[in-house]
């Protein structure tokens, strides 16, 4: 088995996006196995940003990202086996700063068969009915309806999957100071 891929929270990776740059610190992640349906809630976008060109570079993935129906931006080749692909853009308003508003992204997807998601590292075991993702203590998954066991979180395939992806939480200090909120670059350029 192999671990999950940065499909998850790597925004751009779900596009034909070459040297993505914009993750989400935090990802949620659904799959209903009955309904063959996945959906991914991003929190907190950001781009790790090393100079004026990584920034240029960054506001152009964002426009392909934020405008892709308009500008017809291909979805990732690894997707070809999913029949649905769609992200939408919800604003939420920070409870304690009105004034602020966060763009979260929200993709879903539906496969065809329970296989199709090994493209993601997660993998379905028919014999068992289950679903396996392999457990990297560095992503810091979390889940109420999945346990742990050994290497692996192991999901009841009769039951909706459920599982939280937090991999930027320990950063080290270079890249901590090179990782700039989505949401100020935006306000800085006025997007």
């Amino acid at each position: 088995m192999e671990e999950i891929k940065l499909l998850f929270f790597i925004l751009s990776s779900f596009f034909s996006i070459e040297n993505e740059r914009i993750a989400a610190d935090k990802t949620e992640v659904r799959i209903f196995p009955q309904e063959q349906k996945i959906e991914i809630f991003q929190e907190n976008l950001f781009a790790l940003i090393q100079s004026k060109n990584d920034e240029a570079l960054v506001l152009k993935q964002w426009d392909s990202l934020y405008n892709w129906k308009q500008n017809r931006t291909p979805w990732s080749k690894a997707l070809d086996n999913f029949l649905v692909k769609d992200l939408k853009f919800t604003p939420v308003k920070m409870p304690t700063q009105t004034h602020k508003v966060l763009i979260s992204p929200y993709l879903t997807l539906k496969y065809k068969s329970a296989n199709d998601l090994s493209i993601m590292g997660v993998w379905y075991n028919s014999k068992k009915n289950e679903f396996y993702i392999n457990h990297i203590p560095g992503h810091n998954i979390k889940s109420e309806n999945g346990r742990l066991q050994d290497n692996y979180w192991v999901f009841s395939a009769n039951d909706t999957i459920n599982f939280t992806i937090e991999p930027f939480l320990n950063l080290n200090d270079k890249l901590k100071s090179s990782k700039v909120s989505l949401q100020e670059l935006l306000r800085k350029h006025k997007k």
